[in-house]
Order: structure tokens, then C-alpha cells, then sequence
């Protein structure tokens, strides 16, 4: 009888556990995404990352065949947006669209951050670079990168340079150019693109870092006048705009970048099955078109080059705000 007790009891156990298998195997098995998934875009509304995010979200409903909802999360330098995003749910279902500030400046412009960007979240692919142009109030008795810069050093701390605010990608470069260059320009700082861009047209600033949608539009119409852009890549937008690395400033080579992330422990088949997905659609001849009419350079990775730029450019720009002494209070 004992024996046939601890048979019954061994062949319950055996059961339990082969249904447990089967629970957690269908569990695995699930097709993903299993219900709406959400992209967090740190940006208003209207602002080129937020079409970037809705052109991908409209194409990934067509593929998953499931809802693919952009959620506009934008201030505090996208502190809140990435927290929140790094608190969510780790199961592919909300997206972040992270960039060159959230996981590359703001450890060092931050005395607290409310996330860690390498431990928090789990890198999907690179999305796209937006380089800056550089350039001059028609005024300045500069037209190449090489006059600037001489008047710069003629006249150290007398031109006042313009951008979107402390901290933004363009407060970045101005820092970075001025270091590379040797050059001192009063840094003047906006609440946004819009404010700089009058200060620019006005006179009263003499120089600007900012986007290639931003400035071009100025550049033709006899606003300003165009020197150079920041990345080694040229625009689509403005191919006969040389970079600054030809142009005086060897080496240089910078541009805003945004890419999706998903909370840290989403399993790496969802994962990989995110990255096949946003790779595939972001080198589409359609959307790659579409990005760049908005002065966007597609750039898609592996996760392990996301992961492996982000921990570059955390060093990168650690060593410049701590040289520049950038704070942000």
C-alpha cells in the first residue's frame, strides 16, 4: 500500500509539473504584441521626432496588426518621460524613444537622475540622426568656417551665439565647437528653437547651432548665412553644405540622435523580433524618403551597436560638461 501511496503521489507531482510546462511554454509561445503597444515620444506634438514616431507607430499597426499609439510625454529635459518608461511594464509594450540627451548628456547635466540609461532599459535600434547646421547673421564679416573662427579668436567673447536652451544638443555642439576651435563665444541661451531663430534673424545674436529644418529655410531666404554642419554626413536636405570636418575642424563629428529602448528584463525574443521589425521598416525606400524630407538620416542598428554608442557618448559628453562646467539647475 505504501508503495502504491508514493507511486500516486510521485504521478501528481509529475502531472502538476507537466502542466505547469505547458502553462509556461503557451505563456512563451504568445505571438507578440499581444495588445496595443505604446511609443513614448519626449517631444510636443507637431515637432519632427513626433511625426518620426507616428510614421513608424502607423507602420508597425500595418505589420503587428495590433494598435501602435504614439503618447506625447515632453519637458523637464524628458526626465519624467524616461522614468516612467523605464517603470513600465517589461514586456515589448511600451516603447521609448530615447536620444542623445536622455541616454548621452543628461548623467552629467544632472546632479539626480531619476533612471539609470544603461541599467533601466534594454537598447532596440537606433532610429535616426538630425545633424546641426552651423551659421552667421548676414552681417558678420564672415563667409567660410576658417573667417569665423579667426574673428572668434580676434575678438574672444564678443559674439554672441544662439541656441534652444542649457543643455539642449545644440548648447552641446556649441560647447564641443568651441572647444575644438579654441574659439570664446557668449552663449545665449532661448526657450526653444523658435526664440533662437528670431534672435538669429534680428542680429542679436551673431551665430547659431541648429537643425538642418530649422536653419535651411533661413539660409535661402538671405536670413543667414550658411557655414557648415556638424556630422560628417551631409543632409539629403542640403547636400551642397560641407561638413565642418572638411572645412577647418578635423574630426568633428556630431548630430542629434534618437533611438527606441524598452524597459530593462523585456525578454530578448521580443526584443529581437522589435529590432527585425524597426530595422525592416526604417530602411523602406518610403520611409526613408519621408525622414528625410524632414532632414532625418536613417541610421539602423543591432541592439549591441545601440548598447555600445550609448555607453560612448555617456563618456563623451560627461567629459565636456564637466570642461565646460554646463549645469543645469
Amino acid at each position: 500500500m505504501r508503495g502504491m501511496r508514493r507511486v500516486a503521489v510521485a504521478l501528481l507531482i509529475g502531472l502538476a509539473a507537466f502542466g505547469a510546462t505547458i502553462v509556461v511554454g503557451a505563456a512563451v509561445a504568445q505571438p507578440y504584441p499581444s495588445g496595443p503597444v505604446r511609443i513614448i515620444v519626449p517631444f510636443p506634438p507637431g515637432a519632427a521626432t513626433d511625426i518620426l514616431g507616428r510614421v513608424l507607430a502607423q507602420k508597425y499597426s500595418e505589420t503587428w496588426r495590433q494598435p501602435a499609439i504614439v503618447e506625447n510625454r515632453p519637458g523637464a529635459g524628458s526626465l519624467q518621460a524616461a522614468e516612467m518608461s523605464a517603470r513600465s511594464p517589461a514586456d515589448g509594450h511600451t516603447i521609448f524613444m530615447g536620444h542623445i540627451g536622455t541616454h548621452g548628456a543628461n548623467p552629467a547635466l544632472y546632479a539626480k537622475l531619476p533612471y539609470d540609461p544603461i541599467k533601466d532599459f534594454a537598447p532596440v535600434s537606433f532610429l535616426v540622426t538630425i545633424p546641426n547646421l552651423l551659421a552667421v547673421h548676414p552681417s558678420v564679416p564672415a563667409s567660410s568656417v576658417r573667417e569665423l573662427i579667426a574673428l572668434a579668436r580676434a575678438k574672444p567673447g564678443v559674439l554672441n551665439i544662439g541656441s534652444p536652451g542649457v543643455g539642449t544638443s545644440a548648447h552641446l555642439i556649441i560647447a564641443l565647437f568651441s572647444s575644438a576651435t579654441s574659439v570664446s563665444l557668449t552663449h545665449v541661451p532661448f526657450k526653444g528653437s523658435v526664440g533662437a531663430m528670431q534672435a538669429l534673424t534680428a542680429g542679436e545674436v551673431q551665430v547659431a547651432f541648429d537643425s538642418v529644418t530649422a536653419l535651411l529655410p533661413m539660409g535661402r531666404g538671405g536670413k543667414a548665412r550658411i557655414l557648415a554642419i556638424s556630422s560628417k554626413q551631409r543632409s539629403p536636405l542640403a547636400p551642397e553644405v560641407a561638413p565642418l570636418d572638411e572645412l577647418g575642424v578635423p574630426g568633428f563629428d556630431v548630430a542629434t540622435w534618437f533611438a527606441f529602448f524598452v524597459p530593462a528584463g523585456t525578454p530578448p525574443p521580443v526584443v529581437d523580433k522589435l529590432n527585425t521589425d524597426t530595422v525592416r521598416l526604417l530602411r523602406a525606400k518610403e520611409t526613408v524618403e519621408r525622414l528625410n524630407r524632414l532632414g532625418m538620416n536613417v541610421v539602423a542598428s543591432s541592439p549591441a551597436e545601440l548598447a555600445s554608442h550609448v555607453r560612448v557618448e555617456i563618456q563623451r559628453w560627461s567629459k565636456l560638461v564637466r570642461e565646460a562646467n554646463i549645469k543645469i539647475e
